[in-house]
């Protein structure tokens, strides 16, 4: 009963937080303390154990360092100069956008993309009239492209190991992970692609008929100078502590230059040199989104404590009709990505369930492991996850961040639903193992 009322819970929190512009967090806060305590016999302490310190501290770090930026007007014209310097096209701004996300990605950033792309994507994507949602998309799934390669990507290593885990020998996991993160690849330009054409329109904008955007002031000098700085150190350390392994000053240096590290450090250091004022900068942390996350992921984590995890496992593995089993398996793997990660929690879960239904279905392997692998990375845009919760974040527009946390939770369920339509056409089945 435990689990069904959490199920309810999650949908009324959602429901009613839209309909009567409430905070969804808070009622899922208070729906998990009920349900938590009332009806599991958790104690209240547990409960508060499970809010998401990692993201709360993420968001916190990335607010108090670009407010700075934000507050004194450097990202507006930074913003300005990017996009002249791309000579004012503002429809090239999300593939521009994409494309450095892959690249960020693919050097060794990982999850911390969104972090370190997404404040200079926002504000070009904002001066060249681009809708933040098809930001976010652009920087979240063009991370996936690059985050997840089977080389040095974190998710295509979880993959591989996972596989191998499987049984299967090291050549062909690497042939078959390549397949995957093909089809992966391919998946994610239609999305990207279906979201600019529906949310492509452009304002008009001076700096794209051509006008040369100001200068920067000598506050707004100093501000820059510290955001390439810290760019810079969170950027190259993680690539080369990924390339040359084993040396111990490069693992401590990774370490010191992790993003919420930085991005805290840089706060210090721009309250130091007086670059904004301190209130407005605090003022302006996004207390509203903050309390959305970490009321929301509680609730789910009473609900995994009720069994939800196990109900899903139960329902794959039961009966399902073949043609619809690579659809089932996105669904569910992109259900439970929705409020955790996909690489510590859906691909160790259902990973181990494709031999057998390759096996006894006839059903490609390389296919099923695709809808694993991308049906939990179809929610990555999701508020609840982490690479959700720090996009929004990193989005120094403090008048968008809440409407854009609405607009993601649409956007998670679109992508699954693209996702599904993609695995039922055969799109997964283009390489055989």
């Amino acid at each position: 009963m435990a689990l069904w009322l959490c199920i309810i819970a999650i949908v009324i929190s959602i429901l009613v937080g839209w309909k009567f512009k409430l905070n969804t967090g808070i009622l899922a806060m208070g729906f998990a303390f009920v349900i938590g305590i009332c009806v599991m016999g958790m104690k209240a302490s547990a409960i508060i154990a499970f809010w998401p310190t990692t993201i709360v501290f993420y968001l916190l770090s990335i607010s108090l360092f670009f407010n700075y930026a934000t507050e004194n007007g450097t990202m507006e014209v930074l913003g300005q100069k990017l996009l002249y310097a791309m000579g004012g096209n503002a429809k090239l701004v999300p593939f521009a956008i994409a494309a450095v996300s892959a690249i960020v990605g693919g050097l060794g950033a990982g999850a911390s993309t969104p972090a370190i792309v997404g404040p200079f994507a926002f504000v070009m994507a904002a001066t060249a009239g681009v809708n933040p949602v098809l930001t976010a998309i652009a920087i979240t799934f063009g991370n996936l492209v690059g985050s997840n390669n089977p080389y040095n990507g974190y998710g295509g290593s979880i993959s591989k190991n996972l596989i191998i885990a499987n049984g299967v020998d090291e050549v062909t996991t690497m042939d078959w992970s390549l397949k995957i993160w093909f089809n992966c690849c391919i998946i994610t330009i239609i999305i990207i692609v279906l979201f600019y054409l529906v949310l492509k329109g452009h304002k008009a904008d001076k700096v794209a008929m051509g006008q040369r955007p100001p200068a920067f002031n000598p506050i707004q000098k100093r501000t820059v100078t510290i955001l390439l700085a810290a760019f810079f150190l969170m950027v190259v350390p993680p690539i080369l502590n990924t390339w040359i392994q084993g040396v111990a000053i490069l693992s401590t240096l990774n370490q010191l230059c992790q993003p919420q590290v930085i991005m805290m450090l840089g706060a210090l250091l721009c309250a130091v040199l007086k670059l904004g004022d301190e209130k407005t900068v605090i003022r302006k942390i996004p207390i509203s989104t903050i309390v959305m996350i970490v009321g929301v992921y509680s609730l789910i984590k009473v609900a995994a404590e009720a069994g939800l995890v196990d109900f899903i496992s139960g329902v794959l593995s039961s009966s399902i009709p073949r043609l619809l089993v690579p659809a089932a398996i996105v669904l569910f793997a992109a259900f439970l990505s929705f409020f955790s990660s996909s690489t510590s929690t859906v691909m160790p879960l259902m990973y181990p369930m494709v031999p057998a239904l390759a096996a006894s279905l006839s059903l490609n392997p390389i296919t099923l492991y695709t809808c694993i692998f991308f049906g939990g990375l179809a929610t990555a845009c999701s508020p609840f996850s982490t690479g959700g919760a720090v996009c929004i974040a990193a989005n120094p527009y403090e008048d968008q961040k809440e409407l854009l946390s609405n607009k993601m939770i649409i956007a998670a369920l679109v992508c699954p639903v693209v996702t599904i339509i993609a695995a039922e056409l055969g799109l997964f089945s283009l390489f055989q193992a």
